[in-house]
């Protein structure tokens, strides 16, 4: 938010703060200390040419923001479209899944932002916004589920398992009739007592038959290997649980 400050300080009349730089100003943590503050300015008028300053400029008028310290911040369509554009596609999603997640603004209202747009990585963020699912509750789930989805593998975010009425385990992706379920372990799955809660709920989905996928950011970064184990694991699934053939999505 400093630095954000620091920028809005030498930011040309009309800019505006956007992207992942206000998605931080809305509570969400996607930004380090040391990373670019990103701005979009109108067509005319000179940019401050400064390292840890990104202002690209936009063709169209930008719509009113609201004032924020030393600035002003995108409006919530704009911003959604600052962050999902010029990044890969899982990582697009992520980010408007959390901006939607968050209240920020609607898929609704970013895609009535960009109708007619012929703006650059337009295509891109039309694309972002049709695979949009809110229930995700961490970039690395949301970028997860898009590429297994994108492999065809039919994964429910967020999935409940109960036993007797009792909850066992929300998940963070599953293959609901395979009983597979795909688990993105952050860091702090690696705390002694989290990972003794993790043990007893493995445990229990075992006893239900389930079968569970381990992912971490070094296997995200393999996505071709992240779909094979999970398409291998949902195969064996299938033949344990006497299911015909190998099912995908379409």
């Amino acid at each position: 938010m400093l630095r954000c400050a620091a920028a809005g300080l030498l930011l040309p009349p009309g800019a505006q703060l956007t992207g992942a730089s206000a998605a931080a100003l809305h509570g969400l943590g996607w930004k380090r200390g040391a990373d670019d503050v990103e701005a979009v300015a109108p067509e005319t008028g000179r940019l401050p040419r400064v390292d840890g300053l990104v202002v690209r400029r936009s063709s169209a008028p930008l719509p009113p923001g609201r004032p924020w310290a030393s600035t002003t911040v995108a409006a919530p369509p704009r911003v959604a479209f600052d962050a999902a554009a010029r990044v890969p596609l899982p990582l697009a999603v992520a980010r408007l899944d959390a901006l939607v997640r968050a209240g920020v603004v609607t898929v609704e209202e970013t895609s009535a932002y960009i109708r007619g747009s012929f703006a650059n990585d337009v295509a891109r963020v039309r694309a972002a916004l049709a695979l949009v699912d809110p229930r995700a509750e961490s970039l690395p789930e949301s970028q997860l589920r898009v590429v297994l989805r994108a492999a065809g593998l039919a994964v429910v975010p967020q999935h409940v398992v109960t036993d007797g009425g009792r909850l066992v385990a929300r998940l963070d992706l599953a293959l609901v009739e395979e009983r597979t379920a795909v688990e993105y372990d952050g860091a702090w799955h690696a705390l002694r007592e989290q990972l003794e809660r993790d043990r007893a709920r493995l445990n229990a989905l075992t006893a239900l038959g389930w079968a569970v996928v381990h992912v971490t950011a070094a296997d995200l970064r393999e996505p071709d290997r992240v779909v094979a184990l999970v398409a291998a694991e949902a195969a064996r699934q299938r033949r344990r649980l006497g299911l015909p053939g190998a099912r995908r999505t379409a």
